[in-house]
């Protein structure tokens, strides 16, 4: 860099969606949640990890009674990426459905000493392919439970009804901090893109 050159500000690529769902729809979550007898520890990509993760999660990707919700999240979903991709529009031919799907939300309880330790949503393991990463808290956290970004110097405040979203590349390692007192919940989901046929390898005649 010469000396009349000047650092490009750095873009943190994180946006919060406020209001994405009424309170009284996210407590009506926690509620069939809490009644849901399916949950079972929470689990990285991989495997049940309890160094690394601790919670416990729903995944309702295929229970007939959770269509519902999963449908209204993946339009809420939808709604807010289309946003994300006007103020970074080199987003815009990728989310495209008949380029890439929203996942089914993993619902999660989080409490007081657990969380999920700094790590990455894209990597080896299947989770190669995802494009977004989005986490909607369904309830207010005061004190701790941020979602805190190591390289980006940010953390996020749980909120009722507020979703994030963000890349789960490299760029944006990332933890779940231990809320203190009260109970946190959230839902993840991502954008993926669509596998695509492998091309016929060449034949030599």
């Amino acid at each position: 860099m010469n000396a009349t050159s000047k650092p490009a500000p750095a873009a943190h690529f994180l946006e919060m969606y406020p209001d994405t769902f009424s309170r009284e729809f996210c407590e009506a979550l926690i509620a069939r949640f809490e009644a849901d007898p399916r949950k079972e520890a929470s689990r990285t990509a991989v495997r049940v990890n309890p160094k690394v993760r601790t919670g416990t999660m729903l995944s309702p990707a295929h229970i007939s009674e959770w269509k519902d919700v999963i449908e209204e999240v993946e339009r809420a979903t939808r709604r807010n990426i289309a946003a994300y991709a006007e103020k970074y529009p080199s987003l815009m031919f990728l989310i495209k459905p008949e380029n890439s799907y929203v996942t089914a939300p993993l619902m999660e309880r989080i409490e007081p000493g657990q969380g999920y330790s700094f790590h990455i949503d894209a990597g080896p393991w299947g989770s190669h392919d995802r494009l977004l990463s989005t986490i909607t808290y369904l309830r207010d956290v005061e004190d701790g439970g941020y979602t805190e970004f190591a390289f980006q110097n940010a953390r996020v405040k749980p909120r009722a009804g507020a979703m994030l979203i963000f890349p789960p590349f490299w760029t944006h390692l990332h933890r779940g901090a231990p809320p203190v007192r009260e109970v946190k919940y959230n839902l993840t989901n991502y954008l993926v893109l669509w596998p695509k046929d492998e091309p016929e390898p060449a034949t030599v005649s």
